[in-house]
């Protein structure tokens, strides 16, 4: 099936500059030619009607299972869990989000329905779940009256597969490999301390060096990456030198950890909207002292914010780190605006779409889409694509507007037409 938008301009992805007036011709799902194309080639022509063709938005931080308070979701059945993460997922897709990096939920499940066409949603690269140590934060026991007998959790959170304890060098080597064998594309930890678990103060530094590296060992044995829940400058050193190549937050950097992401070259995935949410005490949270650490680090972010740009700090993608309700999930799109304001416009972008396509490249074969490349409209590419009605390098509020997101396509499906 070939199908030809026409009439269209095109932001690639990367270009600070549109490429004006061409058609771009789909075969199945994969873009294959940009340009002056012959009409008569297609099965289906789309007028796009002056449009910005742009690849599909990706998230990479999602915790698509989260789909309440953490204390609620410990009341949640799997059944209920799995019927609010298909609904949360539809509607990710629909905001124009193609691909999403899920970074601590039991989601293979959801993954595979969605790839084989049981439920809607955006492609998921799947961590499953965040390992830490005992009293970490993927420790969520919500009182003391919780214990771990063995390997037998007492938090209901925790047996729904988002969040996974290990101790010491063979715990986490087992970990690792138990998330790889459940499908996980690359491997999330957490470094340090968390701003919404109960018993982690934020500026413990979690998992020693030896621990870290066993998780980078099996990580890399496999072709992948980890990818840290992190927050502090000692804890962000610590994981550098493990290996560490993706540093969820980095919230409170400091000069010397800033120049050692830019030189090894680690991503950054910061969460500029929720950091305001946050801080704001606009995201419900089990107790005050939950509160009192999300405060400080959604102050803290843009403090960082000013030293990425000090360093020129590149390797930066768009997550958003959404928990809670859907109307918590829905403020997704908030994320660009609070990127534009942060940086610029062409940054929000390339976060959104390229950047984020360069970073899941670290799972080489554990990459579970390698057909076509993500975040990009080029020759090769996923058809995974919006059609806008305005200029996104003007500004990005007409991406987020999705009543300006006239087309939606993932796949070469389209889900969304109303041009």
């Amino acid at each position: 099936m070939k199908k030809l938008i026409v009439n269209a301009n095109v932001f690639n992805g990367v270009d600070a500059q549109l490429i004006e007036n061409v058609s771009v011709l789909i075969e199945d799902n994969l873009i294959t030619q940009i340009g002056e194309i012959d009409s008569s080639l297609a099965d289906e022509v789309i007028d796009a009607k002056g449009g910005t063709v742009m690849p599909g938005l990706i998230d990479a931080h999602v915790h698509i299972t989260l789909s309440a308070p953490f204390n609620e979701v410990d009341t949640m059945t799997r059944e209920e869990v799995a019927i609010r993460s298909a609904k949360i997922s539809e509607e990710m897709l629909m905001r124009g989000f193609t691909t999403v990096r899920d970074v601590a939920g039991n989601t293979l499940g959801l993954k595979s329905s969605i790839d084989n066409g049981y439920a809607t949603g955006p492609r998921i690269l799947p961590s499953m779940a965040a390992i830490s140590q005992t009293s970490g934060h993927s420790d969520y026991r919500q009182n003391r009256a919780q214990e771990r007998i063995g390997q037998h959790e007492d938090s209901p959170m925790m047996k729904l597969g988002a969040m996974k304890v290990a101790d010491g060098r063979a715990e986490v080597l087992k970990a690792v490999r138990e998330q790889l064998f459940m499908g996980a594309s690359q491997i999330k930890i957490m470094a340090g301390g968390g701003a919404s678990s109960t018993f982690d103060p934020l500026d413990t530094l979690q998992y020693t060096l030896d621990e870290m590296k066993a998780a980078v060992e099996a990580a890399s044995d496999y072709g992948t990456y980890v990818a840290a829940h992190i927050h502090t400058a000692d804890a962000m050193r610590r994981a550098a030198e493990a290996g560490v190549m993706s540093f969820e937050h980095a919230t409170i950097m400091d000069d010397e950890i800033a120049q050692i992401i830019k030189e090894k070259g680690i991503w950054v995935v910061p969460s500029y909207f929720t950091s305001s949410l946050i801080a704001e005490r606009k995201i419900p949270l089990p107790n005050e002292e939950t509160y009192r650490k999300t405060e400080r680090v959604g102050k803290a972010m843009f403090k960082s914010a000013e030293l990425i740009k000090k360093y020129d700090i590149q390797n930066l993608a768009f997550g958003t780190d959404c928990v809670g309700e859907r109307d918590v999930h829905a403020t997704q799109l908030n994320e660009l605006g609070a990127i534009e304001q942060t940086f610029d416009t062409i940054t929000a972008l390339r976060m959104a779409t390229s950047n984020c396509g360069r970073l899941f490249e670290l799972s080489t074969y554990q990459h579970p889409y390698q057909e076509g490349k993500l975040g990009q409209i080029v020759e090769g590419a996923y058809a995974d694509l919006l059609i806008i009605d305005g200029n996104p390098l003007a500004g990005v509020a007409c991406v987020m507007d999705t009543q300006n997101q006239k087309m939606i396509m993932k796949d070469g499906v389209v889900y969304k037409n109303t041009l």
